[in-house]
């Protein structure tokens, strides 16, 4: 195959520049063919990707973090070509969620023989594809911090700093949740629709997520104290959260979220707008180069 490398210098900090020559070395043992590109913006990378197709590219290989892959999505879905991903970012859910080592050797090596993956691809109003979690509430308070840099560092305990930030301020705000043809209204500290199981730097969300049964998953936390939101936060990183009883799990295929206060919905990490919103999903998948067999669907199914 011929594979065009895009490379976003500013993620994990510069990480991916430092870590290019070894990533060169790597995927020179490959028998593809790869030509590199280091884009300076979201906008070049989509324009990269949209002429690839011109240019005789066979597939789309990221070197970035979560936000890399999301800014790239609507250009990959534009050109059908199949996505591959090196995690160089702070959280790199996107490789737990497709079952990629955090290894970067182990992932040029196993490119030289992939297996194609098809993913659903979920979009907010039509408009914006996202490939794990959009969400609104606290979560996306901790968001807003995390990209605004206050205390942000990377991973899991840049995150949890960013909680205890958040924390501080955050206020409860009613909802009106639409999931398919069912509407409850709620006083909520966030709402999650899931594609995937992680965000967030290893947050198991919603464990029961998977990416490719054309249905997305709800994690919607109502009303508690503070303390009590932190009590249970620890319990996210194993999914075991999910059991409090102030905690309600759906699914469904097209949910609407709305609220007459101002809130900021978040989507892979990145900012998505504001509410209303409406995530769907049926219509839209991608490729994604994967070791094989990774995350299955189970063989029942989901509802």
């Amino acid at each position: 195959m011929r594979i065009l490398v895009i490379v976003n210098p500013v993620a994990g900090g510069g990480k991916t520049l430092r870590l290019l020559p070894k990533i060169k070395r790597w995927l020179s043992e490959s028998n593809h063919e790869f030509i590199y590109i280091i884009t300076k913006s979201p906008e070049e990378m989509h324009s990269e990707i949209v002429k690839a197709p011109s240019k005789g590219i066979e597939a789309i290989l990221l070197s970035g973090g979560d936000g890399t892959v999301h800014q790239a999505l609507s250009a990959i879905a534009e050109t059908g070509l199949p996505l591959g991903y090196l995690p160089c970012g702070r959280g790199n859910d996107f490789a737990r969620n497709i079952g990629l080592s955090m290894d970067l050797k182990s992932n040029c090596s196993f490119l030289s023989k992939p297996s194609f993956r098809k993913l659903d691809l979920p979009s907010i109003n039509q408009q914006t594809p996202f490939v794990a979690v959009a969400y609104v509430g606290f979560d996306g308070e901790v968001s807003r911090l995390a990209n605004d840099h206050q205390g942000y560092f990377g991973g899991t305990l840049g995150y949890i700093i960013c909680v205890l930030k958040a924390l501080k301020s955050f206020k409860p705000f009613e909802v009106e949740i639409t999931i398919d043809d069912q509407t409850l209204r709620e006083r909520v500290m966030m709402v999650s629709v899931a594609n995937a199981p992680f965000y967030g730097g290893g947050m198991k969300i919603v464990p029961q997520a998977i990416m490719d049964d054309g249905v997305l998953d709800i994690c919607i936390v109502k009303e508690i104290s503070k303390p009590e939101l932190l009590r249970q936060f620890p319990k996210v990183f194993k999914g075991t959260h999910i059991t409090h009883p102030r905690i309600m799990m759906a699914s469904g295929r097209k949910i609407k979220i709305i609220s007459d206060e101002e809130r900021d919905l978040f989507a892979d990490g990145e900012p998505a707008g504001k509410l209303p919103a409406e995530c769907t999903i049926g219509s839209e998948t991608i490729r994604v180069l994967a070791p094989s067999n990774p995350n299955q669907r189970s063989e029942h199914g989901k509802g």
